[in-house]
């Protein structure tokens, strides 16, 4: 039997906390043991602000997902987002020292060492440096460069950072539920590992994940990351504008939302009516559908896309993303979205579910687990490539001590 480890991943939202755990096998394939999704109104774009309720969310979450398991985790990998989070893209270079030229792996750690020598204000740190692509004397394009020949080694890396306060109250609050971070990574980043195709990747692609307090861009070309950022408004504004328009609770408000919202008024007949009970009310309310929920939605939904539109134009890839955009989300579930998206874009969109995973796929089947559940493959790669760094070293540890024993013999 193939050998598997355990990997656990959680996204926490400003609606919910979303905890997954799988098995990653050694011949690739990830299965899903346990799933679970909370509410939580402990965080409000990505930044905490009641600590207590986060904990407990995370909490609840967790143990709902390790009950569906039948063991107790003990670290997790965690999504970080939020409007702190910002990017850049760096460059490095360094002069190539072995006697003939060959580049090796302390080149490519000295090349991607010197891309992270940016000026940074005190209070942010990066949460990663990601090479997108190598160049030697000159040449570009190159992906892997250890073993060419060159004297001069180039390579551009995607840099993001996070507000050092933020990132230290995510900590706080995933150690007091018990847990430990393994990692952190870029929601962007994880939620890609679950929805977008390699394919997609390479040719060109934005994934755009509507949260409820905030909207994450990732631009993606060459098969890597080349532009990521963050917009303030989610679908949890779609459900704060019904309830301050319409006098109703935000239970109340997000319930309606889910089931008669819409974020097209001609998707909706004039005659269409929807129920819905206001504060104070006794009894419900029964209004015209169209002239006045799908009224009120369809501008904030088109506002978040004209924003999103913003972003793929200041990435500089927006006249060359072939593969279009890939929508996920809880706010990518609201009806009418793909074909708003299509007509403020003008691309290609399809939404995003989670894809490649075994186990609990009926579960984990929705935009809404899109993040958690790439995070268990984001957490699974980057355990692949350390094991992979530390058989290469000890490759060549053993055979320096072969060597040294030959020659002191």
């Amino acid at each position: 039997m193939a050998k598997s480890d355990i990997f656990a991943g959680v996204d926490i939202g400003t609606t919910k906390v979303c905890a997954t755990i799988a098995e990653v096998h050694d011949d690739g394939r990830i299965d899903v043991v346990g799933a679970s999704s909370v509410p939580c109104g402990g965080v409000r774009k990505g930044v905490v602000v009641d600590m207590e309720s986060t904990v407990q969310a995370i909490t609840d979450s967790v143990e709902k997902a390790q009950r569906m398991y039948g063991y107790d985790i003990r670290s997790v990998t965690v999504g970080v987002t939020g409007e702190h989070i910002s990017s850049l893209n760096s460059r490095g270079v360094v002069a190539v020292t072995h006697p003939r030229r060959e580049i090796i792996r302390d080149d490519v750690d000295r090349v991607v060492d010197e891309s992270r020598v940016i000026v940074l204000p005190p209070d942010r740190e990066i949460i990663h440096a990601i090479p997108r692509g190598f160049s030697v004397d000159g040449q570009d394009g190159i992906r892997d460069p250890i073993g060419m020949s060159g004297a001069r080694l180039e390579v551009e890396t995607h840099i993001v950072t996070g507000a050092s306060t933020f990132l230290q109250n995510i900590s706080k609050c995933v150690n007091r539920a018990g847990l430990e971070i393994e990692e952190m990574a870029l929601a962007q980043l994880a939620t890609a590992e679950a929805v977008v195709l390699p394919a997609e990747k390479e040719l060109g692609v934005a994934m755009v994940d509507i949260g409820g307090g905030s909207t994450d861009i990732g631009v993606f070309a060459g098969g890597e990351i080349y532009y990521s950022s963050v917009v303030p408004v989610g679908g949890g504004h779609v459900t704060f504008d019904i309830g301050a328009l319409l006098r109703a609770s935000i239970e109340e408000s997000e319930r309606v939302k889910v089931r008669y919202g819409c974020a097209l008024m001609n998707m909706v007949d004039d005659d269409d009516s929807f129920e819905i009970l206001r504060l104070g009310a006794d009894e419900v309310s029964v209004l015209p559908r169209r002239e006045v929920l799908v009224k009120l939605i369809e501008p904030r939904m088109e506002e978040i896309f004209q924003m999103v539109k913003q972003e793929i134009i200041k990435s500089g890839y927006d006249d060359m993303l072939p593969a279009g955009v890939v929508l996920t989300g809880g706010g990518s579930l609201l009806s009418g979205t793909i074909e708003l998206a299509e007509s403020v874009l003008g691309m290609p969109i399809r939404t995003g579910v989670p894809q490649g995973f075994g186990g609990l796929v009926d579960v984990v089947n929705s935009p809404i687990y899109a993040t958690s559940v790439g995070l268990i493959r984001y957490a699974a790669r980057s355990q692949a490539a350390i094991r992979e760094e530390a058989r290469s070293s000890g490759l060549m540890s053993s055979t320096f001590g072969r060597l040294r024993k030959m020659f002191k013999g």
